[in-house]
């Protein structure tokens, strides 16, 4: 079971690595098709993920 479980948590941290990628190069797609500095971009999608997040945890709970 212990085994599963890191298991599991090493395919979270993977798939958290991969978002990670994604999330930057969307934020390089934006700021260069957009003018914007990269670090207002990646402020904007940091807020709307902790946004969906807080989302997501009220309606589980």
């Amino acid at each position: 079971m212990q085994l599963l479980i890191n298991e599991l948590k090493e395919l979270l941290l993977i798939t958290q690595a991969h978002l990670r990628v994604l999330e930057q190069l969307e934020a390089e797609r934006i700021a260069r098709e957009t003018g914007q500095p990269l670090r207002i971009i990646e402020q904007r999608i940091q807020k709307l993920a902790e946004e969906i997040l807080q989302l997501v945890r009220e309606e589980n709970t």
